[in-house]
């Protein structure tokens, strides 16, 4: 019984091991092993699993195993690309929050509240549309504002 892609590619080695298919001209298992840093065995076994997925076929020349992407390999690796630079990539709302911060953090005591009250309008702001965790932390922001604006 094969096992659902998705938890092969949540896994970092196969992910890994794609890509360096991809990106290793005639690319073996014992040399995206050690490009990948993992164990000649566990390489093997995951590329039996994405072979038996279609995504990877191996050529015999010789002793050498080459392998290469399918179609379906290669629309699979340019979607993990695709994932990865989502992922590096940081919240657009989470950064205002973090400059939010550091804009409460080196406000001096004098003229505070000229300062801070227009980062509680943009709290506001991100407290209405962020997520569960940025919302918490704009809440937290703000109540610290609130207590020197009020004080």
């Amino acid at each position: 019984m094969q096992k659902p892609l998705e938890r092969l590619f949540l896994r970092e080695k196969p992910f890994l091991a794609l890509i360096a298919v991809d990106e290793i001209e005639h690319a073996y298992s014992a040399l995206v092993a050690k490009h990948i840093d993992s164990t000649f065995p566990h390489t093997c076994s995951i590329f039996r699993e994405l072979e038996a997925q279609g995504l990877i076929k191996s050529r015999p020349e010789g002793r050498i195993n080459y392998l290469e992407l399918t179609p379906r390999g290669k629309s699979v690796v340019k979607a993990l690309r695709d994932l990865s630079e989502l992922l590096k990539r940081q919240d657009p709302m989470r950064q205002r929050l973090e400059r939010l911060q550091q804009i409460f953090s080196t406000t001096k005591e004098t003229n505070a509240d000229l300062r801070l009250g227009p980062l509680r309008r943009d709290l506001a702001k991100l407290k209405s549309q962020g997520d569960e965790l940025l919302r918490m932390d704009a809440e937290e922001l703000d109540k610290a504002i609130a207590l020197i604006v009020s004080g």
